[in-house]
């Protein structure tokens, strides 16, 4: 069983209108209702591969249940903690006209001490029977920073293989905590350190910087352009294979869940990596997020370049 952490997650809404107008009232053509935020992207991806997925996370209200509803019927594992509040939305209009689109993001509940308490009662019930654990996404409230770094510690010292994509204030303590596979993107990276990584050498640097706290696998995803890998000394350069993009969303989620479970299989390095390139561009060429199916990771993989620097 994997399991996937979403302290923030969302009920991923979709409408998808003609012509996204100003002052205007617009009826929607289609609308699409996803349990979202970046661990439950994961679990999904996991799902298709193949699979056992138990997806962690706190829900509030009528929108949390709706997510555990929807994560279900998916073929996840629903391991939820209430809370106080409700869930949060993400809206994303479609344009179909054009194919453009909009995301908007509610905030999520906030989380004091009480609830802090039971989610990590709530993460250590969660653990039992698990191989590997992935960390990803926001955080509903601040005060909930303390529990990223705790769970990567508690899962590394009950000897399982942790996963952390996330940003933030909770990402630096998350870092030095010594997960197995850490994967930022440039954005995150920015946003938490303040520094642009526009450099080949400023990139290079925060793998190595990565590694230095003891991560096995440090990935840095920009994008179109790849990734950047530092994994156990060796220096990857990922070339994903190209397809139409349809949605950048739940990329970085998907290049997450393809490594994990490549490695779970026993497999060397290289292929982990090629996996995690393969996964992101299947989900590139699909509406929902990690909606792809296996079958069209398996096609990819044998285009994804993978080249030691």
């Amino acid at each position: 069983m994997f399991l996937t952490i979403t302290l923030n997650p969302a009920l991923d809404k979709t409408l998808v209108v003609e012509r996204n107008l100003p002052h205007a009232t617009l009826r929607s053509g289609g609308c699409v209702d996803l349990a979202g935020g970046k661990g439950v992207n994961v679990a999904r991806a996991l799902v298709a591969l193949g699979a056992k997925a138990r997806a962690f996370m706190p829900l509030a209200g009528h929108p949390g249940s709706q997510v555990a509803d929807l994560a279900r019927n998916e073929g996840i594992e629903v391991a939820a903690v209430p809370v106080p509040g409700q869930t949060r939305t993400a809206l994303t209009i479609q344009e179909k006209a054009t194919g453009d689109y909009w995301h908007y993001l509610e905030p999520g509940p906030q989380v004091g001490e009480k609830e802090l308490t039971r989610l990590r009662e709530g993460f250590l019930w969660a653990l039992e029977g698990c191989h590997t654990v992935a960390v990803s996404g926001s955080l509903p409230s601040p005060s909930a920073a303390p529990l990223v770094p705790w769970m990567v510690r508690t899962a590394r010292e009950r000897g399982l293989r942790v996963a952390l994509d996330s940003f933030g204030p909770q990402l630096p303590p998350a870092l030095k905590a010594g997960p197995w596979l850490a994967k930022p993107n440039l954005e995150e990276w920015e946003l938490t350190f303040g520094e642009a990584l526009e450099s080949e050498g400023e990139r290079w640097g925060a793998l190595e910087r990565m590694a230095s706290w003891g991560i096995q696998v440090a990935v840095l995803s920009m994008g179109p352009e790849g990734a950047l890998a530092l994994a156990h000394g060796e220096r990857y350069r990922l070339l994903p294979p190209a397809v139409e993009q349809v949605n950048d969303l739940g990329g970085g989620d998907s290049m997450v869940a393809g490594i994990c479970w490549a490695a779970a299989g026993g497999r060397a390095t290289r292929e982990c990596l090629a996996w995690g390139a393969a996964c992101g561009a299947a989900n590139a060429a699909v509406w929902d997020p990690a909606g792809f199916s296996r079958a069209q990771v398996e096609r990819l993989l044998p285009e994804v370049g993978i080249l030691l620097e």
